[in-house]
């Protein structure tokens, strides 16, 4: 018989910890599967992932395995010692820090943000019956969104920030700049990097300074494919092509690769939608006469920013006349001219931590789209603030 209570401690996502308080209330697969409209195969899919973490923490009553190891290590070896009658009376378990399971569980937990095991993938967003101006991009500029980052006023003096309002805010302010683009042919969503406010299920940045989150990284995660799934769903609705960059920041310099590679999965068949390469910090596009360079911002100045501009991109450089570097980092608004090209830091939509707070820091908090146009450079901005 298995032991549903046991096992709900090895649920990495809401769904899972969903679906086994069902089987505790004694519902079959059949009663949960009817109750919520998925499927019985994506339920069983959803228990063999359970069983699974059980297993690599060192859980399987079947196979007499009933010493766990911590969160975030694996079962790297285990002897189990009989007696005559075949009866085990000890046991030996050795542990490892698992990072390549725990790289595949970030996967799978966003994965199922966006898929959320309905039966088929999501239908494609209707094309917009009205005429776009194919000569505009709208690029939706997203400073450091900071997902997963927890602020309580009482210790930051300021607004508070979780889960819940860091996925409300953005879609607000999406669906706000989207009905003031909507006449672009073209929507960019531009992520500047530290969409994520943690880089990995621990809890820490890209240099494994520990951070204030907000809950299981497996939830936070979910949440993200989730959002970004209705972010893009509502640009498609106001724009003929989507296209989405993700900048890789100082907080989040893995989790950024995973989240591009699952979007570039998730869209593979969606012509509608595509998703940019971010393997190299430096990213680019160009527009017409626009190019635009991209960079999180950090460890970086305006001098080098330009430098390595003109050096990487001689060629688009020489035959653009309208050059651009967005970055973000900073979380305040900042723009100066180098040389030729407009460099700007962009204001973002989240309250700042404890860490900023106590330190002195703080912003106007706001979310601009930017329209360029092939020929003219930039056509205008729209601006929502929080």
């Amino acid at each position: 018989m298995i032991d549903w209570e046991t096992l709900l401690n090895y649920a990495y996502t809401e769904r899972q910890a969903e679906l086994i308080n069902y089987k505790i209330q004694g519902l079959t697969n059949d009663d949960i599967a009817q109750k919520l409209g998925i499927s019985r195969r994506a339920i069983e899919r959803h228990f063999q992932k359970v069983n699974l973490a059980a297993v690599r923490q060192g859980y399987s009553p079947a196979h007499n395995m009933v010493h766990t190891v911590p969160s975030g290590h694996t079962i790297k070896g285990i002897s189990t010692y009989y007696n005559d009658e075949g009866k085990p009376v000890g046991q030996w378990v050795k542990s490892q820090a698992d990072t390549e399971s725990l790289f595949q569980q970030a996967l799978e937990d966003f994965k199922e943000g966006l898929i959320e095991d309905v039966a088929g993938k999501a239908a494609p967003t209707k094309k917009p019956k009205h005429k776009k101006d194919t000569d505009l991009l709208a690029c939706y500029l997203l400073g450091d969104h900071h997902l997963g980052m927890l602020a309580w006023p009482p210790e930051t003096g300021g607004p508070a920030w979780d889960l819940d309002i860091a996925c409300t805010t953005l879609f607000n302010a999406v669906d706000t700049l989207a009905h003031a683009s909507s006449h672009a042919g073209t929507g960019c969503l531009v992520n500047l990097g530290d969409f994520f406010h943690a880089n990995s299920l621990k809890g820490t940045t890209g240099n494994d300074t520990p951070l204030d989150v907000d809950g299981r990284a497996g939830r936070i995660i979910n949440r993200a494919g989730q959002l970004y799934k209705r972010l893009v769903t509502r640009m498609l609705e106001s724009h003929d092509e989507v296209w989405l960059i993700n900048v890789r920041g100082n907080h989040d310099p893995d989790a950024s690769l995973w989240l591009n590679e699952m979007l570039k999965m998730y869209y593979e068949n969606e012509p509608r939608v595509k998703t940019f390469d971010n393997y190299n910090k430096f990213l680019h596009f160009v527009w017409g006469d626009n190019l635009i360079a991209l960079h999180h911002g950090d460890r970086i100045n305006a001098q080098r920013i330009y430098e390595s501009v003109t050096r990487n991109l001689a060629k688009e450089w020489g035959e653009s006349k309208h050059r651009f570097a967005w970055l973000g980092h900073i979380h305040h608004k900042q723009a100066q001219e180098i040389g030729g090209m407009l460099l700007e830091h962009w204001n973002v939509l989240p309250s700042q931590d404890a860490w900023h707070a106590g330190s002195g820091y703080g912003s106007s908090r706001s979310m601009t789209s930017v329209l360029l146009h092939k020929q003219e450079g930039e056509h205008s901005r729209f601006k929502v603030s929080v």
